[in-house]
């Protein structure tokens, strides 16, 4: 009876280690019609942005972002048109040339740390609230350096919508 306990114990230790790591596999990137990688993370061109249910003029507007520079992940292509997802989860079509290669940045999981570096953890250069907007200079192992409210530092990339998982760029 100890055996069978000890073997159920070992496939439930297997079951869950091979759960944790499919859970944090990365989203498979494609290349679009574009020549860009699918998906990606692109920000909004004016403070004011409507987004259709469809990709063209003629479909409804499902909803009108606000904000300029607001970070959205690019899903698909049609033409010059964009399938985008928001960080609640909305997703729609927006046009290409209101969108911008510009990489931003929105604060998630709630106030976050801004670091030296990644190596310098324990120095944090500020110190930014849940829904904060900023710029993504680069980003690297999990990374990323922003800049926000014109201070720079390093966050986890699971801590912003605005990166990919194991994105790399500077």
């Amino acid at each position: 009876m100890k055996f069978l306990y000890k073997i159920l114990f070992s496939i439930l230790v297997l079951f869950s280690l091979s759960f944790t790591a499919f859970s944090q596999t990365t989203e498979k990137t494609t290349i679009g019609a574009s020549g860009y990688p699918l998906p990606r993370f692109m920000s909004l061109v004016d403070d004011k942005t409507n987004m259709r249910t469809g990709p063209g003029l003629e479909y409804p507007i499902d909803w009108i972002y606000l904000k300029e520079d607001y970070p959205l992940k690019v899903i698909a292509e049609y033409g010059s048109w964009r399938k985008i997802v928001d960080v609640d989860g909305s997703t729609g079509w927006i046009a290409r040339h209101l969108l911008s290669l510009n990489r931003t940045g929105l604060i998630i999981n709630g106030s976050q740390n801004l670091v030296k570096s990644p190596e310098e953890r324990n120095i944090i250069m500020v110190t930014a609230e849940q829904d904060v907007l900023g710029s993504i200079k680069k980003c690297q192992n999990n990374w990323c350096e922003m800049e926000v409210g014109g201070f720079n530092g390093w966050i986890r990339n699971e801590n912003i919508w605005g990166a990919l998982d194991l994105e790399a760029f500077d």
